[in-house]
């Protein structure tokens, strides 16, 4: 914690931190923000937006113009939530900004100046590899692309990694390259002071692992507790999932069982 933040003073470090998750995927509802704000007693709330499908998809309309590169339900949650956000003193660690986070940042930087809240706003970018790569993928085994097994000469690579893209005898063209964005980086805005933090690509379970890394204080050698936080957050970021989304035996229900399953809290200490 930042020796100017006196965020949840007496209690940060102290209790376990109560971490909400809004969303598991693009199309889980935008007033799910808005129902963890309200009906929990949290220090932050969490959501995982992406996938491959949907940046992939929001690419080519990105670049043409036609897409804001952030997913709009992100937004749409902000808005219903940023008074409750204020008034509790909750931060908001999502990777909705997807393709343009520092577009949805600006845009809820200026709803926070608006209502005359004294909110942070962050983002967080780097995971777009795209201008690195080149226009193509890969058409020879020598052009594949540097992976941890590269070295391992127990480990080939299959012709499917570099010519299932081909259209006939013409190179494929890549439409995205995000890597995933560790936890590191949202830790880092966290202890800046930051509330409200807009991540690219940042992997599923980063924001849960960030919120209690900073909380507890913990070490980048604190491996265990980071690996504690690690499997929190791939429950919780699955959303409804793990609370009867997946159950397979819903046949033998009503379907009212299963309208408004809820989403998770965490306690991590």
């Amino acid at each position: 914690m930042s020796a100017a933040s006196n965020w949840r003073a007496g209690e940060f470090g102290v209790r376990p931190v109560r971490i909400a998750n809004c969303s598991g995927y693009h199309g889980d509802p935008a007033q799910e923000m808005y129902k963890q704000a309200t009906l929990g007693d949290i220090d932050f709330i969490t959501g995982d937006y992406l996938a491959e499908v949907n940046m992939a998809n929001n690419a080519e309309a990105f670049r043409q113009s036609r897409h804001p590169g952030y997913e709009e339900t992100a937004w749409d949650g902000i808005q219903q939530t940023i008074d409750v956000i204020s008034q509790k003193r909750i931060k908001i660690v999502i990777n909705r900004g997807a393709l343009n986070p520092s577009g949805l940042a600006i845009r809820v930087a200026k709803l926070v100046k608006d209502r005359g809240y004294g909110l942070k706003v962050a983002y967080i970018s780097g995971d777009n590899i795209l201008p690195e790569l080149g226009k193509h993928m890969p058409q020879h085994m020598e052009q594949v692309l540097p992976h941890l097994d590269s070295g391992n000469h127990y480990v080939t690579v299959s012709p499917e990694s570099y010519l299932f893209t081909r259209k006939g005898q013409e190179p494929g063209e890549i439409v995205s390259a995000n890597v995933y964005l560790g936890a590191h980086s949202i830790y880092e805005a966290l202890q800046k002071g930051a509330d409200v933090i807009i991540c690219g690509r940042a992997s599923d379970a980063s924001p849960v692992i960030a919120c209690a890394w900073y909380w507890w204080s913990w070490k980048n050698t604190s491996y265990d507790e980071l690996a504690g936080a690690l499997v929190a957050g791939h429950l919780i970021e699955c959303s409804a999932y793990v609370t009867g989304g997946n159950f397979a035996g819903f046949d033998a229900f009503d379907i009212e069982h299963f309208v408004d399953p809820g989403f998770l809290i965490a306690e991590i200490n």
